[in-house]
């Protein structure tokens, strides 16, 4: 055979399923070549005849008359209850079944390992619609036997000896040369209690996809649709656009596996996953369910993806990455619950399968083929998984569900070949330029490393915080930065993948110092509402220069995120003219992706809940720009924070109402302002002062230490968060002549 694909079935034969054999015997398979032989337990009679069970003879249950009542001639008579014929008609399937499983298996065998000459010669009587039991039969009866034996004789020298695996090892495709380690032999998913290793089929398999993902020969990846030049637009559309920042799985291994019909890299669930994020990205009416409505794009493919999910039974890693694409797609449709349930699912899936564990393989051992691939999936899917645990736990504000203390894999290699390879804008004009896929994908999960860090150290704190412990993680971020390879290092001419690390940088340190805006550090010079600033405006410009290259292709959730981190910047820095430029252009770039991206329209509707709750006067651009669709309302699922009162974004979009005009405000780009009004209410007596800047709706502020459950602990506790406002141990948050960055609002019942 060469190297050609396997044609599918021919179309006459599609709807025709195999004829089952209705002759009642079929021999069982013999013994391969070097297979030891047992002696076969005699058959145990369920019910034995009333004349055996008389003369206390054995009975070999034989219907009409058993063989004794035959020898004797005599009258055989059964008396049986309803569960003994059941329990008999039972057991005469399961042994028909066995005997056809045999079969079967055996022609699986061949079809494994056998020549090129005998598997074509299997292939082309299945496809002549040849009875699969007969063919299984002429393997069973000993046509191929022969050859068989030679081949297991005079195999490979390493002394491992082939042998028939279960009819679903074969139909995996696994690669048996692949070892999991001993830290995965001993927390597989098929454990019992105890230090017990997993036995069954898919304990040693993480890599093998579930059997409801296993294509048959004549069934296609997807049924949404056959036109196979549009699903390929929508693989290039993801492969090109978003792939290269997440990579939770390797492209290469998943296309081969795609034209080849094998399922350890691919399946149905995640070629439907794919196009549904694809139908995000693209502009064809036939990507959206209705083609008036860009906001449908993708739902028949997401509808048909968490249809395969339900089915879906074992972890496995193509699972694993389409968990973490379905909860992008709920993302853009403002589903942030949804969006959460689906990213927890995908980091439990990875920690099911050990992925965050080492191989006990050698650094220094040379892999087979199959084997090298295995680690380069595993790798692709754990530290794809795990920066969009970040990423996603980044954006709602929660506690991420990896925790880096119990990663022992390494971070992805860095392959300079794979760096080289042309990234080319997918329906975009745009030049050829180094994709530097593997060097981003490696920094973007070293970063996400300390994303984890700042995230457990604000949400599931192990000690007070203090000054020095924030100056200690926002040098992380700084050393980080400054050991960027030089092929990544610059926003110039980038493509979209590099462009959003660097914002994914900027956004993470802006949340690291964006609740301690009224802070100062007592032993250090940085000044938290100044990095807040330049990170703002560093996140405006990086999405402006995306602007310039690629327009708005290409922009999805994570990007729009960002934006919005810097917009609460922007917000309360105005009216200074950059500041209110940066703000203007950030609300149009919002405005003009509300009719395909529910995040962008909820952006808009947090801004504007802001600026009513704090009584912000903006210039006339900002404004004008802020409220330029102001019909278009939000379908944002906030959820319901305990405690907690959304604020009129949340609400409806009627509430969220635009301010008078003030005809006394002037334009900031021609003409001096005047001191912005503070309208909101002072600080009074029974309003407790709020230390913290939080402003996303159902986002809790950062703890100040760890929580306790006993009420000496828990004073013992308020007492040093007291102590932290007082200038506890490098933290400051007297104020100064800086302009309040709360509008005189000082922390009501809404929980922001």
């Amino acid at each position: 055979m060469s190297g050609r694909p396997i044609l599918p079935l021919p179309s006459k034969f599609a709807a025709q399923p195999f004829q089952r054999d209705q002759s009642p015997d079929r021999p069982g398979q013999p013994p391969g070549p070097n297979r030891p032989t047992y002696a076969k337990r005699g058959k145990i009679t369920i019910v034995a005849c009333v004349p055996c069970r008389r003369r206390k003879t054995k009975c070999d249950g034989k219907r009409p008359a058993c063989s004794q009542c035959i020898a004797r001639d005599g009258s055989c008579l059964y008396d049986m209850t309803d569960e003994q014929r059941r329990l008999t008609f039972l057991r005469d399937n399961v042994e028909h079944l066995e005997e056809e499983k045999g079969a079967l298996e055996n022609l699986a065998y061949t079809l494994q390992n056998g020549t090129e000459e005998q598997v074509a010669e299997i292939l082309n009587r299945l496809r002549s619609h040849e009875d699969i039991h007969q063919i299984a039969q002429s393997l069973s009866g000993g046509r191929f036997s022969a050859e068989q034996g030679e081949s297991s004789v005079s195999g490979p020298s390493s002394g491992c000896e082939l042998k028939p695996h279960t009819l679903l090892q074969v139909l995996s495709t696994r690669d048996f040369e692949v070892t999991p380690g001993i830290e995965a032999d001993y927390s597989s998913r098929e454990q019992m209690f105890g230090l017990v290793k997993g036995t069954g089929t898919h304990a040693d398999d993480p890599g093998r996809a579930p059997d409801a993902h296993t294509p048959l020969m004549n069934q296609p990846w997807t049924s949404v649709t056959d036109d196979y030049e549009f699903i390929e637009h929508l693989l290039s559309l993801y492969f090109s656009w978003q792939h290269s920042f997440f990579q939770s799985f390797p492209e290469k291994l998943f296309r081969e596996d795609m034209v080849t019909g094998r399922t350890k890299y691919c399946s149905r669930l995640l070629v439907n996953a794919i196009c549904a994020a694809g139908c995000l990205l693209s502009r064809r009416p036939e990507a959206r369910r209705d083609p008036n409505d860009p906001k449908t794009a993708g739902l028949d493919f997401f509808d048909g993806a968490v249809a395969l999910l339900n089915e879906t039974r074992t972890s496995n890693i193509p699972t694993t990455a389409a968990l973490y694409l379905l909860c992008h797609v709920e993302g853009n449709r403002g589903q942030l619950s949804s969006l959460w349930m689906y990213s927890g699912r995908s980091s439990r899936m990875a920690l099911d399968i050990n992925l965050h564990l080492r191989s006990d393989k050698l650094p220094n051992e040379q892999l087979t083929g199959s084997a090298n691939k295995e680690e380069t999936a595993r790798l692709h899917a754990f530290w794809g998984c795990f920066i969009a645990d970040q990423v996603t736990s980044f954006t709602l504000g929660r506690l991420p569900q990896i925790p880096t203390n119990a990663i022992t894999v390494d971070l992805p290699p860095i392959n300079k070949e794979e760096d080289e390879e042309e990234w080319l804008a997918y329906d975009v004009p745009s030049g050829k330029r180094p994709g530097a896929r593997s060097t981003t994908f490696n920094q973007v999960a070293a970063l996400s490393k300390i994303v984890n860090s700042t995230l457990q150290m604000f949400f599931a704190p192990a000690q007070i915080l203090s000054g020095s412990i924030l100056l200690d993680e926002y040098n992380k971020y700084l050393q980080w930065y400054r050991r960027l390879p030089a092929i990544i290092s610059s926003i110039n001419d980038a493509p979209p993948h590099v462009l959003c690390l660097h914002m994914y940088y900027h956004a993470a340190v802006l949340l690291l110092f964006r609740p301690f805006l009224k802070a100062k550090f007592t032993e250090s010079d940085v000044s938290p509402r100044e990095v807040c600033r330049q990170s703002a405006n560093a996140i405006s410009d990086i999405f402006a220069q995306h602007r310039r290259l690629y327009d708005l292709v290409g922009i999805y959730t994570f990007q729009v995120h960002c934006l919005l981190t810097a917009c609460t910047i922007h917000i309360i820095n105005v009216p200074t003219i950059s500041s209110t430029n940066y703000l203007t252009a950030a609300c149009d770039s919002f405005q003009d992706l509300v009719h395909r991206n529910e995040w962008a329209t909820g952006s808009l509707n947090i801004i504007k809940g802001l600026v009513q709750k704090w009584n912000i006067i903006l210039p006339i651009e900002a404004e004008t720009a802020l409220y330029r669709n102001q019909e278009v309302l939000s379908s944002f699922d906030f959820g319901s924070g305990s405690g907690s009162q959304s604020p009129p974004s949340s609400t409806s979009g009627a509430s969220v109402y635009r301010p008078e005009k003030r005809a006394h405000f002037l334009n900031p780009s021609s003409q001096v302002m005047q001191k912005r009004q503070r309208l909101a209410p002072r600080e009074t007596s029974t309003q407790p002062m709020n230390y913290l800047f939080a402003p996303f709706p159902n986002q809790p502020a950062p703890l100040l230490g760890p929580i306790h459950t006993s009420t000496s602990a828990d004073t013992e506790w308020n007492d040093e968060l007291n102590k932290v406002a007082q200038g506890f141990d490098g933290l400051n948050f007297s104020g100064d002549d800086w302009f309040d960055p709360f509008m005189g609002y000082q922390g009501e019942s809404s929980g922001l």
